[in-house]
């Protein structure tokens, strides 16, 4: 599956859309997703993803969306570090997480970037979350220097899904 994140209405061809909109603002993001990549990438203006993990959580809905950016480049290193911090400790974790709804990993090739986009009920599920991550023990063998924060976070209330 593939992404799409841009500020138009929702493209044709898209199997899924979700809008939001940012806290405190009134600019607004729609994420769209895709069967293939060059539905993804038709839009010259948005930046396309390939979907790396796709995990529901245990909430039904979901009320706000927070856009982790992993700027980049990040090197082949720190990517296959994230990876396995994402599908053995953080994802099995999250999964009955009270509020999480849906987290999605995107990552963009060409750029070397990544963005998480966790879905949850609230901003305290969100907050509470985050926490419960930044308290996690490292798997032995994970090296915290190859794992970064992210760059930026933003906060978007949802409008659609």
């Amino acid at each position: 599956m593939y992404a799409r994140i841009h500020t138009a209405k929702a493209p044709e061809g898209a199997i899924e859309t979700h809008t939001y909109r940012r806290l405190a603002g009134d600019d607004e993001l729609t994420l769209s997703l895709f069967d293939t990549q060059a539905a993804a990438a038709s839009d010259p203006t948005a930046e396309w993803y390939e979907v790396e993990s796709d995990d529901t959580g245990a909430a039904p809905t979901a009320g706000v969306a927070a856009f982790l950016h992993f700027d980049g480049p990040l090197s082949a290193e720190v990517k296959a570090a994230a990876d396995r911090a994402n599908r053995d400790r953080i994802a099995p974790a999250m999964h009955d997480h009270p509020g999480f709804a849906r987290v999605l990993v995107l990552w963009q090739p060409q750029r070397r970037s990544a963005v998480v986009l966790t879905m949850a009920e609230s901003v305290e599920s969100l907050e509470e979350g985050q926490r419960k991550i930044g308290s996690m023990e490292l798997l032995p063998g994970e090296d915290p220097a190859l794992l970064p924060g992210p760059d930026r976070i933003e906060i978007f209330r949802t409008v659609a899904s």
